[in-house]
């Protein structure tokens, strides 16, 4: 999971999104474009509203969150040009609908904010009424530290710009957390212990079985045994293979009970143009999402 990630889906009511920028003049007296998102949260069905704001990583971050602090008003202005109706089905609804603004704002950053920049932005923040809520590095970390990965994603390194990046973030876009390296592993982790934590806790463990996986006598044979060893101790159907460049008796040779497992093959990009490769991908995606939760 990416702190983008829970942005988009840490609140579930009816919401619209802004993309905006700001012009900024940094520490240099430079102007710098700052390109970030804006979304208005619409709770107790469309009465009370609420901003957050997910700032990419940056070293403005701070005089961004400044910005959108002194300029509330111009926030509640772009959102009234949006009215959305408080009700249910079959209501009569008669009179004038005003929402309410809850002077609560979100701020999603990748870049962490420093203690003295958080001080001034407190006292801005107290001038003018408003309640922050700052998530960032610390709010991912305490995130991905409760929650269970669903999947274990298990591949070779020399797939990862291919398949498995975009598998992992397919997969976290769907709110399906993964133990992904990238994602799971900080600096001064033990790898081992890591990788070990992520397997008995994964409720699949996804195997990205190609030619360079099938040929790696390290780290994913390791892994695979570990995965290997959970099914037969524990007799649960756990691993999810994908496919890509191998065959049936590629796969045997490595392991026969593998080859016996149903698997989905992963697109070529050869046999696509760019537009169709990404729709196969996504497809492929889902159907592993799909089988993660049956």
């Amino acid at each position: 999971m990416t702190i983008r990630n829970y942005f988009l889906n840490d609140f579930v009511a009816i919401s619209f999104d802004n993309p905006l920028q700001l012009q900024i003049t940094n520490e240099n007296n430079e102007i710098q474009t700052v390109s970030f998102d804006e979304k208005v949260v619409n709770q107790n069905d469309g009465s009370t509203r609420f901003f957050v704001y997910f700032i990419p990583r940056s070293n403005l971050t701070a005089l961004v969150c400044k910005e959108m602090i002194l300029n509330y008003k111009n926030s509640i202005e772009r959102a009234e040009q949006i009215e959305t109706i408080p009700g249910r089905q079959g209501d009569l609804n008669i009179g004038k609908h005003r929402s309410i603004y809850s002077k609560r704002i979100y701020f999603y950053t990748e870049s962490d904010i420093s203690s003295g920049d958080l001080l001034i932005l407190e006292k801005i923040a107290r001038e003018n009424d408003l309640y922050l809520t700052f998530r960032n590095s610390k709010y991912l970390k305490t995130k991905m530290d409760i929650e269970k990965p669903q999947a274990f994603i298990s591949h070779d390194s020399r797939d990862k710009e291919e398949i498995a990046r975009k598998l992992a973030y397919g997969l976290s876009s769907r709110l399906c957390t993964v133990w992904y390296d990238e994602y799971s592993l900080k600096i001064g982790d033990s790898l081992r212990d890591s990788i070990e934590k992520g397997i008995k806790e994964a409720k699949k463990c996804i195997l990205v079985l190609t030619p360079n996986f099938l040929n790696n006598l390290g780290w994913t044979k390791k892994e695979f045994d570990s995965i290997f060893t959970r099914e037969l101790i524990y007799n649960q159907r756990i691993i999810l293979p994908i496919w890509h460049n191998v065959s049936k008796e590629q796969i045997y040779e490595f392991s026969p009970a593998l080859a016996d497992t149903v698997a989905l093959k992963w697109p070529n990009k050869e046999d696509f143009d760019e537009e169709n490769y990404k729709k196969e991908v996504e497809i492929l995606i889902s159907k592993i999402h799909t089988a993660i939760n049956n």
